[in-house]
């Protein structure tokens, strides 16, 4: 009796400790800022989708001064406190993604979400996502 309690009330936990990520996404706003002054931002780019096999699809349009940009491809994600890592499903691809990164949960609420990440220099992306 007391391992089947144990084991209930860890699986509650893990339920919901965990991000609300499973599920399709919109892609509300995705947003550059650097420190040059060059900011961008994109609305209604497209949506995400994550399963709970560790996989999901990007179906992605936008423009960003004046070049377009589309990414209708499958990844892998690996979600941890605080972060989730997309990459592309394909280890043998090339990698074009501007998603296919590391991302920090900034917040985390059942119908939107925010993420924030770096290229590696002084540029910030950040998006938004609702369901």
């Amino acid at each position: 009796m007391k391992t089947k309690l144990l084991l209930l009330v860890v699986s509650i936990c893990l339920f919901s400790c965990s991000p609300n990520i499973v599920n399709t996404w919109n892609i509300d706003t995705y947003e550059v800022v650097n420190d040059k002054g060059q900011n961008t931002s994109a609305q209604n780019i497209g949506s995400i989708e994550f399963k709970r096999n560790g996989k999901g699809t990007k179906n992605i349009s936008y423009s960003v001064f004046q070049n377009d940009f589309m990414d209708e491809s499958n990844f892998k994600y690996q979600l941890s406190e605080g972060y989730i890592v997309i990459k592309n499903e394909d280890k043998n691809a090339k990698d074009k993604s501007a998603l296919n990164k590391t991302w920090i949960i900034v917040s985390d609420k059942k119908k939107s979400q925010v993420w924030k990440s770096t290229d590696g220099g002084k540029s910030v992306q950040t998006l938004k996502l609702s369901r």
